[in-house]
């Protein structure tokens, strides 16, 4: 027998798991987040980070399936797979993991973009901000460069993955993605599937999802939001680096401070107790400071793998010494990255700061508190104040 109250999302990195989180949070759901299925849940919102994008193909593919299977024998009324909304990843192989998993399932649609975000598809070309995707700053994507917009391109797929126009009906079988314009779209989307269906999209679907399958409304929180001290920030995504101004090494007068070269370009190789013992007296005498990377200057290839790694261990044992109450994290590489080197496993959202920007509580430690966004999404206010 379905668990009637619960719903299950499989989230290809953390930041999008914390995305949907919140939106869980705007329709009262009782949410969490976590790294591994746990055998029984008392949650509304059950979102499993598989962190599958800094994986190879197959890899994910296995490890997707794994999860697949772990969620379904929890009986979830629904199973919601969280993909990136500019379809970056090996979207294709957890799909095929997940609908093996399923085994009674005999379709897919993938719905990609945010509307509201100014991403959309149009006859299976991808726009992004009334351009072609490839000609954004995705094109510059380190693990997954886009050179070409049409949806068969970003999933890698052949013609037997099917483009379905605005307002079309959904076959009985195969995998299907669907054009998409405006908030309209999405809820037609919605309204064709059904339990034989596996659905696959950003946060936008997930919201009308929800609004469909709760039948409730959303209620954002309005409770003036005021991060604790002291704040350690990890930017783990160059997307808007010249972008930001930075004023005698500060932003927003705090601390910047970037991850030497040697981290980037000789990992292997690389003891950063000189580094962590720097940015933990930063944060003792000036209650914040910023970790970032810059790429200036480099020209050896980067493994952003390697990379995230090495900021999750330097956070980790900054962590460890200089005690922050706010770990606040751009980029799902580097926060996934994080986690694991802290041991954390298990998230509690708690406030949604902005879309895609969410801050949540660790379980068994009252005093720290994590807040994650995409790198391609904008701070908001609260995480400065």
């Amino acid at each position: 027998m379905k668990n009637k109250k619960m719903i299950a999302v499989i989230a290809d990195d953390i930041t999008g798991a914390a995305e949907l989180a919140g939106i869980g949070l705007n329709y009262q759901l009782k949410t969490e987040v976590n790294t591994v299925v746990a055998d029984a849940t008392d949650a509304d919102l059950l979102i499993i980070n598989a962190d599958t994008r800094s994986l190879t193909a197959e890899e994910a593919k296995q490890v997707t399936r794994q999860i697949a299977v772990q969620v379904a024998k929890l009986k979830p009324q629904l199973v919601y797979k969280k993909i990136d909304s500019v379809l970056r990843g090996h979207i294709l192989a957890e799909i095929e993991a997940q609908l093996e998993a399923a085994g009674n399932m005999q379709r897919a649609l993938i719905i990609p973009g945010n509307p509201s975000h100014r991403k959309t598809v149009v006859d299976g070309i991808y726009y992004y901000q009334d351009a072609p995707v490839h000609q954004s700053s995705f094109a510059h994507d380190p693990a997954f460069p886009i050179s070409a917009s049409h949806v068969h391109h970003l999933l890698r797929a052949d013609e037997s993955v099917q483009v379905l126009a605005q307002k079309a009906s959904l076959p009985k079988k195969g995998i299907f993605v669907g054009d998409v314009t405006g908030q309209d779209d999405l809820a037609h989307w919605v309204d064709q599937l059904d339990e034989n269906t596996l659905v696959a999209g950003a946060a936008e679907l997930f919201d009308q999802l929800l609004q469909k399958t709760t039948g409730k409304q959303t209620q954002t929180d309005t409770k003036p939001v005021t991060l604790q001290w002291p704040r350690l920030y990890v930017f783990g995504s160059t997307f808007y680096q010249n972008r930001l101004e930075i004023i005698d090494g500060r932003l927003n007068n705090i601390p910047l401070t970037y991850l030497p070269a040697q981290a980037l370009t000789a990992p292997d190789n690389y003891q950063p107790d000189d580094y962590v013992n720097h940015v933990s007296a930063l944060l003792k005498n000036e209650g914040s400071a910023i970790i970032s990377i810059s790429t200036e200057g480099i020209n050896v290839k980067i493994d952003p793998v390697q990379l995230a790694q090495n900021m999750g261990n330097i956070v980790n044992k900054v962590t460890a010494q200089a005690h922050p109450a706010e770990l606040v994290i751009e980029g799902g590489a580097t926060a996934a990255a994080i986690l694991m080197q802290m041991g954390i496993t298990r998230l509690y959202p708690e406030q949604q700061l902005a879309p895609g920007v969410i801050r949540m509580r660790v379980p068994g430690n009252n005093q720290l508190y994590i807040t994650v966004k995409p790198g391609s999404y904008v701070w908001p206010a609260p995480v400065w104040a």
